[in-house]
């Protein structure tokens, strides 16, 4: 019995090999084994016992020789069903990812906290735990139990459900207001353990730099919680301090928030068209930036370049010499957020602050320099001395030189409704793979966008969010930063109607894209242009009459030839060599089984006496095996290509 049982063990091992089943490690290969050997008695015992009363008459020796064959044949096709019931689509990062998942006793204590949360407010269903109407709710009753599902969790949880807040082009409108009211606050870390942080980054007693310093925070979040505080200079600050022991807490979240996209994707059709798994990866890039101050800080720099031309706009000051990768020392700037400015209050000068805001952040976009990511109401400060203030800078992007030219061609082609040339933006933006999309159904569906939405002059803010949801509707991703643009200045429209109510921000916009118009169509623009190609070209017309030439001596003699190659395109070949390669396996595993029986049906000459076998029937039995683990390993790439097939 154990002799049978090394066997099947080690034909299930060596199958795995043969068969490349990836999936099975040895436990699941052990449940592959007693699958096997299950089939295999029970093809024994019906071939042994005609009837039931001859079952306690079987001898074990002779139903384990005869049912071990089956009991080969039974873990192949074992491993095959389990291969293809626990293969999932995956890349480097996914199989990095669960690799990682299973040590760590602290993340499985953490992943069952996580999956009690989602059970407890109705949520498991969602993710194919269980049973229920989970996938029937409605949008707001779905929202509702995903914020307060988020709110229990904490952690990073509460940071996803903070930004999916800020996309519009996502989720509606009910599902946005629900998650705009999670909790931001947490509990504050204790005085001690943020003196011990701060003077840990600054490897200095905390008093040798400030003069004075609250201890009681003026806000608390799950990242980080910042303090007022006042230099030795008397100069105000505020200390942005970050959350102790948070790297390891973040890096479990977000591998269980990657494992949570991949189980929604698998499940729902709506997950895959917005690739959940994809913006499960820009959010936990974006966060793992955030953990650096010192990312943070050269952002609000740059941000305060940009709009360094504007008087009536203010960015605070970061002292880079005291800031570090957990620690941020800011300017404290006095004054009051928009959100919090009375209902109907007039602010005095808001049609000249609300000019300096539009142009500031219009200019950046379209010349590339950073600009505020979320601009709303609270990130913006009405400050004593008159003038705006710019806060929170943790969210902010820049556009590079092709997103700039498509993006321009996209504003003008929604200013003239062209769709034509805004799939030709989306073109040159990446966002099309011809090999997937059909542009003409793409082409189409711009254009009854553009009947639908567009006014004369630049779209409003509600237009622009819908063009995002379009391009997901449609398949096609944006570059992140792009998308980031577009998000920011709908944000920008709604914080300008709040500034200066009836502010025109369509004509505005228009205003300020006037110089970027003029200076892409006037002639003097031309000439630029021509001049920049010139230099590109120039080396390579000077060369053309030598090609021409030499072209026209070859087709004089008869030496200009069409060359044609076949299957020049990898991916084709690689198509046509898995073809080749499984009619070669299947064709070797026919013929091997065929050699393989007619083997066990000649008469032996040869005999092992110490086993009772002839040389004929070892190789016949050797040629099955060896014909049954090409079939089953042909068997097993077809249905893998075909569920691959239907998930894409």
């Amino acid at each position: 019995m154990l002799l049978s049982l090394l066997i099947v063990v080690a034909t299930a091992w060596v199958g795995r090999v043969l068969l490349d089943a990836r999936e099975l490690g040895w436990g699941r290969l052990l449940l592959a084994a007693v699958l096997g050997i299950g089939v295999g008695d029970s093809a024994g015992v019906l071939l042994l016992a005609s009837d039931p009363s001859e079952l306690r008459s079987i001898d074990y020796r002779e139903l384990t020789l005869v049912a071990l064959p089956f009991r080969i044949v039974g873990t192949m096709g074992a491993i095959v069903v389990l291969e293809l019931a626990l293969r999932r689509r995956r890349d480097d990062r996914g199989r990095a990812t669960r690799r990682r998942l299973l040590p760590r006793p602290r993340l499985l204590w953490r992943a069952l906290r996580v999956s009690r949360v989602l059970t407890r407010h109705g949520l498991a269903p969602l993710v194919g735990w269980g049973s229920g109407r989970g996938a029937t709710l409605s949008a707001r009753d779905l929202a509702e139990r995903a914020r307060r599902a988020f709110e229990e969790a904490g952690g990073v949880f509460v940071k996803l459900g903070q930004l999916l807040a800020t996309r519009p082009d996502l989720l509606p409108p009910e599902v946005l207001a629900e998650l705009s009211r999670l909790q931001t606050s947490v509990a504050p870390v204790g005085r001690d353990e943020v003196a011990a942080q701060v003077e840990a980054q600054l490897g200095r007693p905390l008093d040798e730099v400030f003069a004075g310093f609250d201890w009681e925070p003026l806000g608390s979040a799950s990242i980080a919680q910042a303090h007022a505080a006042t230099l030795r200079d008397g100069s105000a600050v505020v200390v942005k301090v970050r959350r102790p022991g948070l790297e390891d807490v973040i890096d479990d979240d977000l591998r269980i928030v990657r494992w949570l996209a991949g189980a929604l994707e698998r499940r729902f059709g709506w997950a895959r068209r917005l690739g959940v798994v994809s913006l499960a990866d820009e959010f936990a890039e974006a966060l793992l930036g955030e953990l650096d101050f010192t990312v943070e800080a050269r952002h609000v720099a740059e941000v305060a370049e940009a709009v360094a031309d504007e008087p009536l706009l203010r960015v605070p000051r970061v002292y880079q010499e005291l800031t570090r990768p957990g620690l941020l020392v800011m300017e404290r700037l006095s004054g009051t957020p928009l959100a919090q400015a009375p209902a109907g209050a007039e602010v005095p000068g808001s049609l000249a602050l609300a000019d300096a805001l539009c142009r500031s952040q219009v200019r950046a976009m379209l010349s590339g320099d950073r600009f505020h990511g979320d601009p709303h109401p609270g990130n913006v400060l009405l400050l004593e001395d008159g003038r705006l203030g710019l806060i929170d800078l943790g969210i902010s992007s820049r556009l590079d030189a092709f997103e700039r030219d498509a993006v321009f061609q996209m504003l003008l082609a929604l200013r003239h409704e062209q769709p034509t040339l805004l799939y030709e933006s989306l073109v040159t933006l990446g966002a099309v793979d011809p090999a997937r999309h059909d542009p003409e159904a793409i082409e189409r569906a711009l254009a009854r966008y553009m009947a639908a939405y567009l006014a004369p002059g630049l779209p409003p803010a509600r237009a622009l969010t819908d063009l995002l949801r379009l391009t997901l509707e449609l398949g096609l991703r944006l570059p992140p930063s792009t998308s980031a643009m577009f998000r920011a200045l709908s944000t920008l429209m709604g914080t300008l109607e709040q500034l200066h109510p009836g502010y025109p921000v369509v004509d505005k916009v228009a205003e300020l894209g006037g110089t970027e118009f003029q200076r892409r169509l006037l002639p003097s623009s031309v000439a630029e242009f021509v001049r920049q190609e010139w230099t590109d070209l120039a080396p390579l017309l000077t060369r053309l009459p030598r090609h021409l030439d030499r072209l026209a001596t070859m087709a004089q003699h008869g030496g200009v030839s069409l060359r044609a190659r076949l299957f020049a395109d990898a991916d084709d070949r690689r198509y046509l060599e898995r073809l080749v390669n499984r009619f070669l396996l299947t064709l070797l595993s026919v013929g091997t089984g065929v050699v393989s029986v007619m083997l066990l049906g000649l008469p032996d000459r040869l005999m092992f006496p110490w086993f009772g076998v002839g040389l004929y029937e070892v190789l016949g039995w050797i040629g099955l095996f060896i014909a049954m683990t090409l079939m089953f390993r042909v068997l097993l790439a077809v249905l893998v290509s075909d569920e691959e097939g239907r998930r894409a």
